[in-house]
């Protein structure tokens, strides 16, 4: 076949097969071996030029385009060229949906189950607008004669989820099943697919039945169309992973992210195209990126939060209650000592340029008086931190103002103060999308983002409605910091859409941990532990984040 090295096919495009082979006699045994014979040309043709194919892992399907998968992986392609997409409903129960062995050839996802009465046909729903959500352009196939399940075949629905979005879609109605009976009761269909076909060419392709020339014809067309846009299209998708500051409960990130490491058995570092870590977040991100695991990190707030944070007496509370009136409550020598160890065990720093992943990492510049981002030269014209020591990073983006002094940090020409990012990008999920967007190039529906958290609590202020200076107090400064967090998140979750962004916190009740005290560890660890290991959270970890394809090296400037 001509088309199986094509060089017109974008790489990086994600293909939505939808359909099955139909188990009714209306559809003859020719039409059955055809759609199996066009599900396995196509998907060698979209694999070899580097494309992906996503499916709703029916049963009939999926082992075909697994032994193609196979092929192309044992020929040295890449992993993620198939994606198995299924709903909790059916993959709880591994006979039916066996997930760990298509893990073994592709990446699965699986979206969230419904529930309620319609909970079959709600978790379906969810599925196929996560995977609407995903591809660039939609191939339709044979699925389950119309009439035998009245109206719920799921080949209309999927053609209007991709027709509402404007996605281009291919009918293949010549190969029987739901797709030749929605074709010919819903002709008016062929004008509405957005594939770059007029209407004619349309209803040739729907009735055509020569399997090379169907497949030669919509691997031309696609690659005729734009729909790559942007750098980062050489993978399913760009993946974020966004830490949240917090003092001390950073234990509860560091214990989430120790767990995936365990229960995956992979790392962390190896599975984001981009680390973004503020505050604490920030003292944890640039560790993994250094070369950390998540457990390393885990041992650095159980060995060195007590050092940092002495608080271990009443005499000591109130002595720096006392000192924290008239200067920082704590040491930065302290801290600095202590990244300086965990960092480094004594071998000689290392700079921001030899992190293994890209680092994003927020502070203020206190000279300045404005917002300031730490990256390794991930950019052409964004290096300036390239030789920055790491450990003199993480004591800017964490120095908590009230807390500790502003940190001194230095590059090759000149030496400047930093105070705690936390003043604006608390959650530097939003930052790290726009690092992406904007200087990566990534288009924004290629994202997915793994945001972090350090546990939260009710907050509110309506007791302030009227108040002056002395009743707001440290108020102030926590509805400010409340206010951007909750902010960041939120436009973040807009901005990516809710099939790309998965948020992991928990909420405590009021006053349960603060940002300094050491003698909370161990149950922020537990904390941590515990939510990651939630079947809904540890399984959208390992479908979409922690799912054995490794990021491509990252381009230093």
């Amino acid at each position: 076949m001509t088309l199986l090295n094509n060089p017109q096919l974008e790489t990086g495009v994600r293909i939505w097969l939808s359909g099955s082979i139909p188990d009714s006699p209306k559809c003859s045994r020719q039409q059955k071996e055809s759609i199996q014979q066009f599900v396995a040309n196509f998907s060698e043709s979209i694999f070899r030029a580097g494309g992906h194919i996503l499916h709703g892992s029916h049963p009939n399907i999926s082992p075909v385009l697994l032994d193609q998968a196979k092929k192309y992986q044992d020929a040295g392609g890449k992993k993620d060229c198939l994606t198995l997409c299924v709903s909790r409903y059916f993959s709880k129960n591994r006979e039916i949906a066996p997930v760990d062995e298509w893990r073994k050839v592709c990446t699965v996802y699986e979206t969230p189950e419904a529930s309620g009465l319609n909970a079959r046909d709600d978790s379906l729903a969810i599925l196929r607008k996560w995977m609407a959500a995903r591809c660039d352009a939609i191939v339709v196939v044979g699925g389950k004669i119309w009439e035998e399940i009245a109206g719920r075949a799921g080949i209309p629905l999927e053609i209007n989820y991709a027709v509402e979005r404007g996605v281009p879609c291919f009918l293949l109605g010549s190969l029987g099943g739901a797709t030749e009976d929605y074709f010919l009761q819903h002709p008016e269909v062929l004008a509405k697919l957005r594939n770059g076909f007029d209407e004619a060419t349309n209803r040739a392709l729907a009735t055509e039945e020569n399997i090379d020339q169907l497949v030669k014809t919509i691997c031309e067309q696609l690659g005729r169309l734009p729909l790559v846009r942007g750098r980062g299209s050489d993978g399913i998708s760009f993946r974020i992973l966004a830490l949240d500051g917090g003092g001390i409960k950073g234990t509860f990130t560091a214990s989430a992210l120790a767990t995936w490491e365990e229960q995956t058995g992979l790392r962390i570092v190896d599975h984001f195209d981009l680390v973004a870590g503020t505050s604490t977040g920030g003292i944890i991100a640039i560790g993994l990126g250094i070369g950390l695991t998540g457990k390393e990190m885990l041992q650095f707030y159980r060995d060195r939060g007590p050092l940092i944070f002495p608080v271990t007496s009443l005499y000591s509370r109130l002595w720096y209650i006392l000192r924290h009136i008239f200067r920082p409550k704590y040491s930065q020598e302290v801290l600095l000592r202590e990244i300086e160890t965990a960092y480094y065990g004594g071998k000689g720093s290392i700079p921001l340029e030899r992190s293994l992943c890209r680092l994003l990492i927020p502070a203020y510049h206190a000279i300045a008086g404005e917002s300031h981002v730490f990256r390794t030269p991930h950019h052409a014209l964004l290096n300036g931190d390239a030789k920055v020591q790491a450990a003199h990073v993480a004591l800017a983006t964490a120095a908590a103002p009230t807390f500790f002094s502003a940190a001194k940090v230095g590059n090759m020409i000149a030496e400047s103060s930093y105070f705690d990012g936390g003043v604006w990008a608390n959650s530097p999920a939003m930052a790290a999308i726009i690092e992406a967007v904007c200087y990566l190039g990534v288009p924004l529906d290629r994202i997915d983002v793994l945001s972090v958290g350090t546990t939260e609590e009710p907050f509110s202020v309506r007791k302030q409605t009227c108040a002056g200076i002395l009743r707001w107090n440290i108020k102030l400064i926590r509805l400010l910091m409340s206010a951007q967090e909750e902010s960041s998140i939120k436009h973040a979750h807009l901005l990516a859409g809710s099939p790309r962004f998965l948020r992991v916190n928990v909420m405590t009740p009021a006053g349960s941990y603060c940002l300094d005290n050491p003698k909370e560890i161990s149950e922020l660890a537990d904390l941590g532990n515990r939510e990651a290991l939630k079947p809904e959270i540890l399984g959208q970890v390992r479908s979409r984040f922690l799912n054995g394809v490794s990021v491509n090296q990252w381009e230093h400037y």
